[in-house]
């Protein structure tokens, strides 16, 4: 019998797992366990971890993309003229979320809106950690090549939402490792990483519609990382910020469509019927 070759695409999906997991596991499970590896080292190796899928895409290029270059990939990920605009409104929308949700579980929980917040002591540490641990290390890959392949196999909706599967569960080391949750908890901060990261995704995929530049997945997903860092409470924040980050999704849906997202009656009519739901 003749074997199927799996398409290149999927091949990039599998090798940025494997590529991360084995680094996750292997080199950051031998820093932490082993050699008791100091906090400055560990942050190292974390960034390193997190650029996985773009080591992967730079490896795999000329095959992904035969004839082009890496300045090549980079030229044209970047061509099209940022709209500050749109980088003020995404920032207001993951912060003003983020700002709800701590309010939102102020008001369920009876506590002062000041307890669920912690401003870090070294700001811009943080901040250059953040920038280099995720958004720069995962979006040339997620939302610079896969995005568009999977959109124009699958569409936009279908394609943001196996992307954002994606997306989140190659994070599922993380889960276990780098989370303090058991039980329930953890089985509502896994719920509450597919529904945040999958909207996330969406979030990407429209604003990347009006404006087709690789700094604006970049800074959306460094804006949220950012605003976690903020976070002083538990795990029913995460249930907060789950169903805050479902609505804006759908209220953003149904605001394209036909205006950024081409007109498809896909886009609309899943909006109208979550919509209807809620």
């Amino acid at each position: 019998m003749k074997k199927t070759a799996v398409p290149m695409m999927w091949q990039y999906v599998i090798y940025s797992y494997l590529l991360f997991w084995v680094m996750i596991i292997g080199l950051g499970g031998a820093a932490s366990m082993i050699f008791q590896a100091p906090p400055a080292v560990m942050n190292a190796i974390t960034v390193l971890c997190s650029w996985s899928p773009t080591i992967m895409l730079l490896l795999m290029l000329k095959k992904l993309r035969p004839g082009m270059t890496v300045g090549g990939f980079y030229k044209q990920a970047f061509k099209e003229r940022l709209s500050i605009p749109l980088l003020v409104v995404t920032a207001m929308i993951v912060f003003g979320i983020f700002f709800s949700a701590v309010l939102l579980l102020s008001g369920v929980q009876g506590t002062a809106f000041s307890t669920q917040i912690a401003v870090p002591s070294a700001l811009g540490g943080v901040i250059l950690l953040t920038a280099l641990q995720g958004p720069s290390g995962e979006e040339s890959g997620w939302r610079g090549y896969l995005r568009l392949e999977l959109e124009e196999r699958f569409g936009f909706m279908k394609g943001n939402l196996v992307l954002g599967l994606i997306w989140t569960f190659w994070h599922t080391p993380l889960w276990f490792i780098a989370s303090s949750f058991t039980g329930s908890h953890l089985l509502m901060y896994i719920a509450s990483n597919v529904i945040v990261m999958t909207a996330l995704t969406f979030m990407m995929g429209i604003f990347m519609k009006r404006c087709n530049n690789l700094f604006i997945p970049f800074w959306i997903h460094f804006c949220f990382n950012l605003s976690l860092r903020f976070f002083a409470g538990g795990i029913y924040f995460f249930a907060a910020i789950s169903v805050l980050y479902t609505a804006a999704i759908l209220v953003l849906l149904k605001y394209s469509s036909g205006k950024w997202i081409a007109p498809d009656s896909s886009v609309d009519g899943a909006a109208d019927v979550l919509l209807d739901r809620m």
